[in-house]
């Protein structure tokens, strides 16, 4: 019953807008279910409209795809200590991430005993503390690098951890320490390939940062931290229908913890969708600069006088109580809806949605 809806032209016009924004390649990221898209539905868009190269996180996506017809190029951006992934990655000719000498052995040995020579990604930490060589360790990583005979080095990256402030010397300050070690690797004797950092925020605010590739993922969506000040939309939303409709009397209390009570007899409409489907769900908070939670508090002081609603019939509903898991409860008073009438939900995050929900690229 309930579905996601995906507005073509709106993703498409946000991929010509991405794809005039700069020269340098453009790597789609995938992950997260194509952040709620689908992933073998957006891979194909993509696709036919000239994007080839592409990015996972899991190595089972970077298969679903070259099962359904991705030719492009492909890399897994969480690196690989296991033989059995390490050998799926190279028979199925997708590029790996090499973050430590743990993984670049099992990637070499993997490749020797496949009599074949494996492309990969080496990944610098500049500062985000996840995957990847630290710089100081780079000359002594370049040496090991090229005493293994069955990898080859096709690109080099790093992450910010912070990228959707134009004041962000945070930014500068990776920017600057990849390029350094960049540098340092050329000095010895290790060509990096495809130098790649910008996510969707930095690809939007620092151009001078974008390099020979960018990796972009919600900027797709519409869906970015910064100022939209490139006409990108926001492309998703969630359909639904009433199920049931009912009279309450003056006084009667409706959801959890009686947070809502009707003031006059009212007819409600009650819509199978929750948090179990994505509705009424947000990202978790995590920027932690005083002037961030001074916003989320402000925002959150808002929120208690603000309604949220929905449309039914084309006209805008008020949601009464909380929302539940499976369902929601909307008034139906001055309407003339009825059980069976579409509901369209559009303040949702496609991320967020759940997996089991319907897509359907309209």
């Amino acid at each position: 019953m309930n579905k996601l809806l995906i507005e073509r032209n709106k993703l498409l016009k946000n991929i010509e807008i991405i794809k005039k924004y700069s020269r340098s390649k453009i790597i789609a990221v995938l992950k997260a279910n194509a952040y709620g898209l689908g992933l073998i539905e957006f891979a194909n868009i993509l696709q036919q409209n000239g994007i080839d190269f592409f990015a996972v996180t899991d190595i089972k996506d970077a298969l679903k795809l070259r099962e359904n017809g991705i030719s492009g190029q492909i890399i897994v951006l969480t690196p690989t200590n296991l033989p059995e992934e390490a050998r799926l990655i190279i028979q199925n000719g997708i590029i790996a991430t090499v973050g430590s000498r743990t993984s670049a052995l099992v990637l070499n040995n993997a490749a020797s005993s496949l009599s074949k020579t494996a492309s990969f990604h080496l990944k610098i930490d500049t500062g985000f503390g996840r995957f990847g060589f630290l710089p100081q360790e780079i000359p002594d990583v370049c040496s090991f690098i090229k005493s293994l005979d069955n990898i080859q080095i096709t690109g080099t990256y790093s992450h910010f951890s912070y990228s959707f402030s134009k004041k962000s010397k945070t930014a500068y300050a990776q920017y600057n320490t990849f390029m350094d070690t960049i540098e340092q690797m050329r000095q010895n004797g290790l060509e990096p390939g495809l130098r790649h950092i910008c996510n969707s925020s930095a690809f939007l605010l620092f151009p001078e940062m974008h390099l020979d590739a960018v990796r972009i993922g919600s900027a797709f969506l519409g869906r970015i931290l910064v100022k939209n000040t490139y006409v990108l939309e926001r492309i998703g939303y969630l359909k639904s229908r009433i199920i049931e409709t009912k009279e309450l009397p003056k006084n009667h209390n409706i959801g959890y913890a009686n947070t809502y009570r009707t003031k006059k007899p009212i007819r409600i409409g009650i819509i199978p969708i929750g948090y179990a489907d994505g509705f009424g769900l947000v990202k978790r908070r995590d920027s932690f600069r005083l002037s961030d939670i001074l916003s989320y508090i402000w925002r959150d002081v808002r929120l208690l006088r603000k309604k949220d609603w929905v449309i039914v019939n084309g006209k805008h509903v008020s949601i009464l109580g909380r929302i539940n898991i499976n369902n929601i409860v909307v008034d139906l008073t001055d309407t003339d809806a009825k059980v069976g009438d579409e509901v369209i939900l559009d303040n949702i995050n496609p991320l967020l949605v759940g997996i089991h929900v319907e897509r359907e690229y309209i």
